[in-house]
């Protein structure tokens, strides 16, 4: 099902009207797509806020019904880019894309891992590499998640891109070789971790003055 998110069209633009925007707990978006001109529209901070709770990491095909006086424009988007304030964390604009619902796009899908590794119960540690991978689908049948069964992997073995492409029912696009889920073995966590005590700065206090060796 569409997650529906309300939104209102603006006349203005420019910094000082995206300020004032804020200051109504309100953000500034656009709307965007290659059969439309591009809508400049407000969202409001608390419903943006808890969409992106909810979504996490997942591409979702949102709802958006757009408030136009006495009109209402719905268009199928997705979210493209997300411009935050880098000390308050506060949203400052978005970017929506529209979809044509009849052509494939390719998208950040969150992976999964199911099972616990035979390695991991011999001691050894899971390490999910890719958080996330491409895939290229239409925008009604975007997966909420790639899941991995990972409970064959032993010490020292991995899993590529190339191993999951049998395994899941859609596209896949990064490219083969590159590591998904690895279970790395016991030694050679312990071996980082000794290199990085050997590698602290040394300290000398003679003289009164301290040193890096």
């Amino acid at each position: 099902m569409d997650i529906e998110l309300a939104a209102q069209m603006r006349s203005t633009k420019g910094k000082g009207a995206a300020r004032s925007l804020r200051r109504q707990d309100k953000i500034p978006a656009v709307v965007y797509g290659p059969k439309a001109e591009p809508l400049r529209i407000s969202v409001a901070a608390n419903r943006l806020e808890k969409l992106f709770r909810e979504m996490g990491e997942e591409s979702k095909l949102l709802r958006l019904s757009i408030e136009d006086g006495d009109d209402r424009k719905v268009r199928q988007v997705l979210v493209r880019e997300v411009q935050v304030h880098p000390a308050r964390r506060q949203f400052l604009h978005v970017d929506f894309y529209e979809v044509p619902l009849d052509h494939p796009i390719v998208v950040e899908v969150p992976v999964e891992v199911v099972g616990e590794p035979v390695g991991v119960k011999e001691g050894g540690l899971l390490n999910l590499v890719r958080r996330a991978l491409s895939v290229r689908c239409l925008p009604g049948e975007i997966p909420e998640k790639i899941t991995v069964d990972v409970s064959s992997l032993e010490i020292g073995s991995a899993l590529h891109v190339a191993d999951l492409v049998s395994q899941v029912p859609f596209e896949l696009t990064d490219e083969e070789q590159l590591t998904v889920v690895t279970i790395n073995a016991p030694e050679a966590i312990e071996e980082a971790a000794g290199a990085e005590e050997g590698g602290e700065v040394g300290e000398s206090t003679e003289g009164g003055e301290v040193t890096a060796e």
